[in-house]
Order: structure tokens, then sequence, then C-alpha cells
């Protein structure tokens, strides 16, 4: 994955830090003050400031780092699921081997493989060259649970996840993913920079598809129809502005093709 370093929250993490600077000068006005206590009190204050200063500047770094290290363990995880599936596609390959049978065929594997899927399992492998993306999906929890705002959360760390109440790719739609645009390494944070007719290739391990960007919107946050099917086969989520979680920005995907694996 062209993955990105902690840039993104670099200005907010600066400003922070300003801040505290800012509050630390003043403190310095009244740091020699001759009583002994009101000194004591105000060089802690200012060494607790110095500490916050420090872990907001490091935030970024730690938490990008923390994604990376995650990614590179579902990627290994990940291929172990192909290899594991792989006996899997000779799911009635005779009978459904046939032309005009493929969706029948891959949307059969795509039931399958969902039996074996549990939160925080990898999906398959997302891939957006216009944002230099290429990244493990994480499975998310399933049914009501996943419209819950935290529902997710611990999987978001790691990478995009994708929504469990929603059907796999080539088995309904929309197949949807979320995913951090300011922290964790922050997988969609140029999603904002998709265009109609931008590809976005989803592998799994039992078959690739590719998509066609139709359009990108900006909806509420507690706006879970973007979830039901619209006629769009794809849908990726993010906070936004940047900074914010005051919106969500949508990319909306039609599917072109899909190769079921060998």
């Amino acid at each position: 994955m062209a993955r990105r370093t902690a840039g993104p929250l670099v200005p907010l993490a600066r400003r922070a830090y300003h801040e505290a600077m800012t509050v630390l000068r003043h403190l310095a006005f009244w740091r020699h003050s001759e009583n002994p206590r009101q000194s004591r009190l105000l060089r802690r204050a200012g060494n607790l400031l110095l500490i916050t200063g420090g872990l907001v500047l490091a935030y970024p770094f730690w938490s990008s780092g923390y994604a990376t290290i995650q990614q590179s363990r579902l990627s290994n995880a990940y291929n172990a699921e192909v290899k594991a599936f792989a006996p899997q596609l000779a799911l009635n390959a005779s009978s459904l081997n046939q032309p005009g049978r493929q969706e029948a065929r891959v949307q059969a594997l795509a039931k399958l493989f969902a039996h074996t899927l549990s939160p925080g399992k990898p999906v398959g492998r997302l891939k957006i060259p216009r944002i230099g993306l290429n990244s493990v999906i994480l499975q998310g929890k399933s049914g009501t649970a996943n419209l819950t705002s935290e529902a997710d959360t611990p999987y978001l760390r790691s990478g995009p996840v994708h929504y469990g109440m929603t059907p796999l790719p080539g088995e309904g739609d929309p197949f949807a993913v979320a995913g951090h645009r300011t922290t964790y390494a922050a997988p969609f944070y140029s999603l904002d920079k998709m265009r109609p007719g931008d590809p976005i290739y989803v592998e799994t391990p039992y078959a690739r598809f590719t998509y066609t960007v139709a359009k990108t919107t900006i909806v509420d946050p507690n706006d879970t129809t973007v979830l039901i099917d619209r006629g769009y086969a794809l849908v990726l989520t993010t906070c936004t502005p940047l900074y914010s979680a005051a919106h969500r920005l949508v990319v909306w995907g039609k599917l072109t093709s899909f190769e079921i694996r060998n």
C-alpha cells in the first residue's frame, strides 16, 4: 500500500502544541512569584502542559505506526485466507461455470465466504489508484449493532472496515466500507479527490471486482440510508471536512466487471 504517514494530523497537532506554548508563556510571568507554594504549583502546571504538548505531537505518529503494523499483520492473514478458501472455488464449478451462470456462482462463493468471517478478520483488499491506496479491509460488526458510531471503532484503527450489515462483493448491493481520514494512517484522507469514472478494485479470496466511481455526495453523519440498495454496488464513507465529523463524504460506485479466482 502507498501508506500515508502521520502528515494529515501534523497541522492539528502543531496548533495544539502552539496553544500550549502560549499558556506556558503566560505562566512564565508568574513563575518567579515570591510565594514558594504558588511557584511550585506553576512549575508543575508548566511541566504538565509540556508533557501534554509532546503527547499531542506524538499521537499522529504512533497511531500511524500502529495502523501500519496492523496492516502488515492483516496482509499475512488475508494471504492465508486466500489459500484456505482456494478449495471452495470448485463449489458447483461444473454446473455454474457456464455462460450466464457466473453471477450465480460468485454469489454462492460470496455467501460461503461470509460464513467464515467474524469482526476484525480480513475481507479483501481495496485498491484505489487515484489516491494511491492499497489496503486490507476488515470485517465489521453485523446487524443493528453496526449502526452505532462506536461499533467498529477498534477495527477502524487497523484499516478500512466493511459495514457488516451490507453484503459482500457479488453477494448483493451495496458493498459498503468506512475508513479514517485523519488518523491511523488515514486510508481515506484523499477520498475527496475521487472523480466520476475513476476505477476502484476490490480483491477477495473468491473473486476480483472492478468498480467505477459514479458520483460523490455529502450527507449527515447519522444518515444510514446510504447503506441500503440504491442501485450502486459500492459505497465508501469517511468523515468530512478534514479534522471534523460534522458530515460524511460518500463515494458511490458501479460494478464494471468481476473475475472469479481460479
